[in-house]
């Protein structure tokens, strides 16, 4: 799958922060999703959707490019 700067990815903490969605504390060393274009940090459980959606259409697109007659 193609990789770009700023796709989100599952990262460990580095430091101490909360969840964007449901404000819970993540402390360092804790798996996390991370969104460096919004810089936003989510837990597993909140995160976990939206991280597989974007994974899914990455995916797709990938499949979509390699397929193409017009490349």
């Amino acid at each position: 799958m193609t990789s770009y700067r700023n796709d989100p990815r599952q990262i460990t903490a580095k430091f101490t922060s909360s969840c964007q969605k449901c404000k819970c504390k993540i402390t360092k060393g804790t798996e996390i999703y991370y969104w460096p274009a919004t810089r936003s940090v989510y837990c597993l459980t909140c995160g976990d959707a939206d991280y597989r959606q974007f994974i899914l259409a990455a995916q797709d697109e990938d499949s979509y490019s390699r397929n193409s007659c017009y490349r």
